[in-house]
């Protein structure tokens, strides 16, 4: 998990342009989350299709049509509810919520700005646009504060609680969970292809895929949680 730069508290001085990234050794890091996750969008939307009963490619037309994650999740929600059955529900869920933090990694590397700090040559700053916007209008922008009307100019600093750095053990990090999400929803698909008990027992070993699972079925029914080997709580002797 990436630290803040208000954590790392650095005296050199921080800066943020295109061109760090490309010169970045971490930039082909960055690169292949964000590839990885091109191609678990590819299986998604073949997941989709499977629920759908439709060919892939119309299955993969409607998916990418749908703007925003959110539009995304939704129809893949009402899909599943209505093509799979509970316990294959709960597992889709539960690696859905595994890739979610994957997802906005993925997105905060395609989507934010990149920049460097002199003292942390082994590190990459990554911060939201907004963040910068805010600190170039307060070096630019005049605001209304003499008494005669004139407008003044009062540089603000940057804003180090918004700034993440991001070191080797941070995009190893990134890379595992973006793989991670990968091999299950692939394993999804063969298991919605009806490729036997293969699938699902791989799933299941899975312990960090486990636990999760564990959670998002507690309230499901005996029938599901016993497919699934979820074994019910044992009541407490009182």
């Amino acid at each position: 998990m990436p630290k803040t730069l208000a954590e790392e508290s650095p005296d050199g001085r921080v800066f943020f342009a295109p061109g760090i990234l490309r010169h970045s050794p971490f930039a082909s890091d960055v690169a292949y989350v964000i590839a990885l996750w091109a191609h678990i969008d590819g299986d998604i939307a073949s997941i989709l299709s499977r629920m759908l009963k439709s060919d892939i490619a119309v299955g993969t037309a409607m998916y990418l049509s749908l703007v925003g994650a959110g539009a995304q999740r939704g129809a893949l929600d009402a899909a599943a509810q209505e093509a799979l059955p509970e316990w294959q529900q709960l597992l889709f869920k539960a690696i859905g919520s595994i890739a979610e933090e994957s997802r906005k990694t993925r997105n905060h590397f395609a989507h934010r700005i990149w920049g460097h700090c002199s003292e942390l040559t082994e590190a990459i700053l990554l911060t939201h646009p907004k963040t910068i916007v805010k600190y170039n209008i307060s070096h630019r922008q005049r605001v209304e504060e003499l008494p005669d009307g004139r407008g003044v100019i009062r540089p603000m600093p940057i804003d180090e609680h918004e700034i993440l750095v991001y070191r080797r053990p941070d995009f190893d990090d990134a890379i595992e969970e973006a793989e991670r999400a990968q091999t299950l929803y692939r394993l999804f698909y063969a298991l919605v292809c009806d490729s036997g008990e293969g699938p699902k027992a791989q799933l299941l070993a899975d312990p960090i895929f486990k636990a999760r699972l564990n959670q998002i079925a507690k309230g499901a029914s005996a029938e599901a949680k016993a497919i699934l080997g979820i074994k019910p709580k044992e009541k407490r002797k009182h």
